[in-house]
């Protein structure tokens, strides 16, 4: 067996991987890898953030679920917001009680052979000597500079409220000294001390210092689906990670499906529509959601039409910035985690001067009085993130997923059944141009952004009803997919998207 990473950022990646000569394992090196990544794209994730994990550890036929995303605040009131449609990205009541910390925790605790402390101590070292600005981390920086450059938190990023320029050397200080803090506090402080005061003060006290203190991330039962002979393996609800197993089911219950991208697009549409009205949070009752079930997946792909597009009216119910990065080691542990800020840099709201700004997951929840998914205190917000780990006869065989927001669920479906369905290799597949739908709820036509298409596949689609636009370029947003697999050689082999030059894979001999 070998040691594979694959992150988003190339110093993630290379920084990631020099845990394993320290006697790191896959999961410390999927924490060292998610600590880099903040410090140096926080417009991807950071400890202001959430994060998600499955685990697989040799032996098992499952994996293992960690749920470490946050509650809404005790003191949110949606009443503030009567004159909104939406909450707004920067509000603080866009923020819930970042897990990303308390997630490290747990997977240190549980399966790292290395002390958190060496592994922050790298991360401080990081902050302290710098690293350079990448252009991905520039456009974010210089879109919000107005908000960012005049908070003490955004220091670090601007010179005379200008963003600093790509490929400058800057370092973070600020939040080196927090890391600092939790290195000699231990992870707790996040939640408990001075820094989660500041958090709380941050938000105008909607998240109070003992809602933070109480916080724990907790491991769940990850959903499953049994797909062309492949087991899928997802994180539950309140997050949207069902889509991607739903999606690829359906299309394989489909009995007649002469057009492959329409089969795929309207399995992926008949399931998105129904998204927003079974997703949200359980708080513990995941026996009632229904999105994996085998009969529910049957009863919505009797909608699939071979010849149309179809328009799916599901009624409501009643009453009611990401980075993912992956890695295995030579003993066989896989993991797949995801982390992010939400939208961008997050909420834009700074933590005093700690260093790090505060993400906005909450704009996750809706303003519709009486549904299960409205904003409220103490409840978690449809998530977007939804990292996959595959296996086959019981042993670990990939693990992929992305970042990309909603877009999440339908490129993974893209990425994945060519591959289940033996007709492409990840390298062929992550060359494969993608398409995305923006809006896929109940009663919307099909209206499809591809970044490439052949003249023929496109006149197909439109001969059914839907409507196609080309970008005639790769899709940064669209990605970057990050996967993992097992070889015909029965080794791990990292393969990094195109699309975003920073990506990186390392793949030990």
């Amino acid at each position: 067996m070998n040691n594979v990473i694959v992150s988003p950022h190339y110093l993630s990646t290379e920084l990631g991987s020099t845990i394993f000569n320290k006697g790191g394992n896959a999961v410390d090196a999927a924490i060292l890898t998610n600590l880099i990544q903040g410090i140096v794209a926080p417009e991807t994730c950071g400890i202001g953030g959430d994060l998600f994990a499955l685990i697989w550890v040799p032996g098992k036929n499952k994996p293992e679920f960690l749920d470490a995303s946050g509650y809404s605040g005790s003191n949110v009131n949606p009443d503030l917001l009567v004159n909104y449609e939406s909450i707004p990205l920067n509000h603080p009541l866009s923020v819930t009680i970042p897990g990303a910390v308390a997630g490290w925790k747990e997977l240190s605790n549980k399966y790292g052979n290395i002390s958190i402390e060496d592994i922050l101590d790298i991360g401080i070292n990081l902050c302290h000597e710098g690293f350079k600005v990448s252009k991905e981390l520039y456009n974010s920086l210089n879109i919000h500079h107005e908000e960012l450059s005049g908070q003490k938190s955004g220091y670090s990023f601007y010179r005379n409220s200008q963003a600093y320029s790509p490929n400058t050397l800057i370092r973070r200080p600020q939040l080196g000294n927090t890391l600092a803090l939790l290195k000699n506090h231990g992870l707790d402080y996040f939640y408990n001390g001075e820094v989660a005061k500041e958090i709380s003060n941050s938000v105008n006290g909607f998240i109070t210092e003992e809602d933070l203190s109480n916080y724990k991330a907790t491991w769940r039962e990850p959903l499953h689906q049994k797909i062309y002979g492949y087991d899928g393996w997802t994180s539950p609800p309140s997050t949207q990670g069902y889509l991607t197993l739903s999606t690829l089911k359906g299309f394989e219950m489909i009995d007649k499906k002469d057009d492959y991208l329409h089969a795929l697009i309207e399995a992926y549409r008949i399931f998105a529509s129904d998204r927003d009205n079974i997703t949200f949070d359980y708080r513990g009752n995941d026996k009632n959601f229904f999105g994996s079930d085998e009969e529910y997946i049957k009863d919505k792909i009797s909608l699939f039409d071979n010849n149309i597009a179809g328009k799916y009216d599901i009624p409501n119910p009643h009453g009611g910035g990401t980075a993912y990065m992956n890695a295995v080691d030579k003993n066989g542990l896989g993991i797949s985690l995801i982390q992010s800020n939400f939208y961008g840099i997050g909420s834009r709201i700074g933590v005093g001067s700690f260093g790090f700004f505060l993400h906005n997951r909450g704009c996750g929840f809706n303003l519709i009085k009486k549904h299960p998914n409205s904003l409220g205190p103490n409840k978690k917000p449809l998530h977007t993130l939804s990292p996959t780990i595959w296996s086959k006869d019981g042993s670990l065989d990939f693990i992929t997923g992305t970042r990309g927001g909603r877009y999440q669920p339908q490129l993974l479906a893209q990425n994945i059944l060519p591959y289940i369905l033996g007709k492409s290799s990840f390298e062929e597949i992550i060359k494969k141009p993608r398409w995305a739908i923006e809006h896929f709820g109940s009663n919307t036509h099909s209206s499809i952004k591809f970044e490439f298409i052949e003249k023929s596949d496109m006149n197909s689609l439109e001969d059914k009803g839907h409507k196609i636009s080309t970008e005639n370029k790769l899709i940064g947003g669209y990605g970057p997919i990050s996967t993992i697999y097992k070889n015909l050689d029965g080794k791990f082999t990292g393969v990094p998207d195109i699309r975003v030059g920073t990506e990186k894979a390392f793949n030990s001999s």
